[in-house]
């Protein structure tokens, strides 16, 4: 990974703080992206320190805001050095149903329509080659688009909000990985690459915020029964940096391997569906069908 840039979204706790540091070690120029100026400074300085390398840098960011994820983009694209991986990692989950501060359900907000606007905005500046991971969770295989109401504004629950957004986040991969080998193929590009990651049950606090005393001791039971931040992370830097796997694309992987994914992330239409609704939601349209070069027709 000498010379190669990664960035990685919600990177200053948990898996986001774990993979940061192992392309850091691996020798990777690294972009962490965090909401919190303290935390990123204390992050940046953390994974110094453990990797021994200063090519370390963070960027401030709340996701949850159309605007800040642009101005993200625009910032990283002004260094004018092509991206090599792209970890789309940020996060949350709410029992309570919460709005961004641009009208979306929070959950669909940050875990996966940041995702779906950034790669997009981030799009002409990936390098040849260019890996783009998106984390997922097992809890796609228990989730549905809500199409007639993708905010839940009525009958909601966390739970399914939360697995909404991860089959989201497997969607966009599959069709990402269609269109962005339809383009290749076009324009004679070696193909950027689209992976969806599984981290598995991992010990992180992302369930225990706002939660009652009962919820609370259910998320540390389930904590005990969970690998660690680091553990996952591994997988995860794998997938960003092993050799063994150029050139695959549209893999859901967990582990270190590909495995299958849930019956309903295999939906074409479906993922043309959410590709276009997306498009609407962020204001960005890219890799259209039909549309020649790499980055497609992007809109304000």
């Amino acid at each position: 990974m000498n010379g190669k840039l990664c960035v990685v979204t919600g990177a200053t706790s948990g898996i986001g703080l774990e993979v940061a540091c192992s392309l850091a070690s691996l020798g990777a120029r690294v972009i962490g992206v965090g909401r919190d100026p303290c935390r990123c400074a204390q992050a940046a300085s953390r994974i110094r320190s453990l990797s021994g390398r200063n090519e370390v840098e963070y960027e401030v960011a709340d996701l949850s805001s159309r605007v800040e994820v642009r101005a993200l983009a625009q910032r990283i694209a002004t260094r004018k050095v092509h991206v090599d991986v792209l970890i789309n990692n940020a996060g949350l989950f709410t029992w309570k149903r919460r709005e961004s501060v641009d009208g979306i359900e929070l959950q669909f907000a940050v875990n996966y329509l940041a995702a779906f606007l950034l790669t997009g905005l981030l799009l002409p500046h990936l390098a040849t080659g260019a890996r783009v991971i998106t984390v997922s969770s097992d809890s796609h295989t228990i989730g549905r688009i809500h199409w007639r109401d993708v905010g839940m504004h009525h009958g909601y629950s966390g739970l399914s909000a939360y697995a909404q957004s991860k089959l989201a986040t497997v969607l966009f991969t599959y069709e990402l990985a269609r269109r962005l080998s339809a383009h290749a193929a076009k324009s004679r590009e070696a193909s950027i690459t689209a992976f969806a990651a599984d981290p598995g049950l991992v010990d992180t606090k992302i369930g225990e915020k706002g939660t009652g005393a009962l919820i609370g001791r259910f998320w540390r039971w389930r904590a005990r029964h969970s690998i660690s931040p680091a553990q996952s992370a591994a997988s995860i830097a794998f997938l960003a940096s092993s050799p063994l796997i150029a050139g695959q694309t549209g893999h859901y992987w967990y582990m270190d391997e590909p495995r299958p994914s849930s019956k309903r992330s295999y939906d074409e239409a479906a993922a043309r569906r959410l590709w276009e609704l997306s498009e609407r939601m962020s204001g960005l349209c890219y890799l259209s069908e039909g549309s020649p070069g790499r980055s497609g027709r992007l809109t304000a």
